[in-house]
């Protein structure tokens, strides 16, 4: 089991969010993971600004591409395995377009490998993931 975070908690890491730093402290660090999907959405935005930069922001463009290059490159990445991709299958089929594909693709990967979503919008992941699956740390202590 391992603790995945959304693409907010990765924002509030950034930040130092100082709850977030402090529930941290209580897990052991290899047993937290990114998605690879919330990988993607990270390099998705900074390549998107990189592309559309005027050459006066290039730079400053390039140094965020830079440090999210940093930043990710700390994590373990989780990448879909056999069962993952059975579990997004249905999950799709199920909640067809109501719900967002990345947020239906992190569940997969949370049932499929009964990890816990640490994530800041639990009501995004309510109806895809048991309470039991679903963490705060931005605004909850864990324990």
């Amino acid at each position: 089991m391992s603790f995945l975070w959304d693409s907010n908690i990765l924002r509030h890491y950034l930040d130092d969010h100082p709850l977030l730093l402090e529930n941290l402290k209580k897990v052991v660090r290899s047993d937290v993971r990114l998605p690879v999907i919330v990988v993607a959405e990270q390099f998705k935005g900074r390549m998107d600004a990189l592309l559309k930069a005027p050459p006066p922001q290039l730079s400053r463009a390039q140094q965020l591409f830079q440090q999210t290059q940093a930043v990710l490159s700390k994590f373990e990445l989780l990448y879909f395995d056999d069962q993952s991709l059975a579990v997004a299958a249905q999950l799709t089929a199920r909640f067809n377009t109501r719900k967002r594909y990345a947020d239906v693709l992190i569940a997969a990967q949370v049932i499929a490998g009964r990890h816990i979503l640490v994530t800041r919008n639990t009501s995004d992941f309510r109806d895809l993931l048991p309470p039991r699956q679903l963490q705060n740390w931005i605004d909850e202590k864990i324990s």
